[in-house]
């Protein structure tokens, strides 16, 4: 397959600083951690973040997730002794009690009910152990594979680990969902039963959410083995933070210091956004090429960091030859910091390709459509 690349635009963004030097990294006592951008992904801190640690009770996110995505929150889950047998933190539920899924997920975020889990889990799957199959293929497909369960909860079991990295991306993920998104932000909320007069009101365990200015979940986590564990996230200024603390004498101080670093010291640049038109006339085909970008691309960069993006236009010469279609895929729009790469677009047929009967400018690049 052949290729045509054109290096072609260069962007510079003027910061206004005399210096180049990175701010200093932050000091904290977590045995591992990491502070990731949840736009782009972008790793801003790491300590040991892919290293295989016990997760706690920070499994209940992808416990949640699953649950969210393949049940009704409406339905009504029947507790079976197994569940109400789930000792450790718990709701205390009870065999044969009715409980919404709604209210069990509730549970197990915000008081971290291990019980909650082993509920929801028979209810979403047939049995448990099927459920904590469906929990690795799905940490599989969201790129965790530094990941395995064992168990719904977290509570210590042989084989059951996870990074802090892999916890960043899974709590990327469920942010993602409104219905996990606003569960992990709620600070207190009564549980009700069905058919019974039995409330409980529950507190949630991530003190962030009422200590920390912008804070907007997710989940702590406690055993011997694991320390004191935090996932959490923070919304300032239009950008989204998630830091991963694990095995931490002060959880909560040591994320606020990472955050506090992560929206001190960097921002986010928008790049290209989705659809913006390209023109491209081929001398070697003889015809304008009528193309679009296929999304948005969004870049994290420290302050102090002089920017300098360079653009590459890569087009699949050989696929355009044969006629391609609309929407057709045809090459890439890869960018460049100070020549490194930091991301690229798919590059799109816009229309069916037209003859080029008449002279036109070489290309236009980046009209509205």
């Amino acid at each position: 397959m052949r290729r045509v690349i054109l290096v072609f635009f260069i962007i510079w963004f003027s910061l206004g600083l005399t210096t180049s030097l990175w701010a200093n990294e932050p000091v904290i006592g977590a045995q591992a951690a990491v502070l990731i951008d949840a736009e782009t992904g972008k790793v801003l801190y790491g300590k040991n973040h892919k290293q295989y640690r016990p997760p706690a009770s920070t499994t209940k996110m992808i416990t949640a997730i699953l649950s969210i995505e393949k049940g009704n929150l409406d339905d009504i889950i029947i507790i079976s002794d197994r569940a109400s047998q789930t000792g450790e933190a718990s709701l205390n539920l009870v065999a044969g009690e009715r409980i919404t899924l709604k209210n069990l997920l509730y549970g197990a975020l915000l008081r971290s009910g291990n019980d909650a889990c082993v509920a929801i889990a028979e209810h979403t799957a047939s049995t448990v152990e099927e459920f904590v199959a469906l929990m690795n293929l799905k940490a599989q497909l969201l790129g965790c594979y530094d990941t395995n369960f064992v168990n719904t909860n977290g509570l210590p079991a042989k084989n059951h680990y996870s990074t802090a990295y892999d916890l960043a991306q899974i709590a990327r993920y469920g942010l993602k969902n409104e219905i996990f998104a606003q569960i992990v932000a709620t600070a207190n909320y009564t549980i009700i039963w069905e058919e019974s007069n039995r409330k409980r009101v529950i507190k949630n365990t991530n003190k962030l959410l009422t200590t920390y200015y912008g804070a907007t979940g997710i989940k702590t986590g406690t055993t011997d083995e694991a320390g004191y564990c935090l996932v959490a996230s923070a919304k300032k200024d239009n950008r989204n933070l998630i830091v991963v603390v694990l095995k931490s004498n002060n959880r909560f101080r040591d994320a606020e210091i990472l955050l506090d670093y992560g929206f001190n010291n960097f921002r986010n640049i928008n790049i290209i956004q989705e659809n913006k038109q390209i023109n491209y006339q081929s001398s070697e085909i003889g015809k304008d090429l009528y193309l679009y970008t296929g999304k948005n691309l969004t870049v994290t960069v420290n302050n102090k960091e002089k920017v300098n993006i360079t653009q590459e236009l890569q087009l699949d010469m050989d696929k355009i030859k044969n006629n391609v279609n609309a929407n057709d895929v045809v090459g890439r729009l890869k960018y460049l910091n100070s020549g490194v790469e930091v991301g690229s677009v798919p590059i799109l047929t816009a229309q069916e390709m037209v003859e080029n009967k008449e002279s036109s400018n070489f290309w236009k690049i980046f009209r509205d459509k």
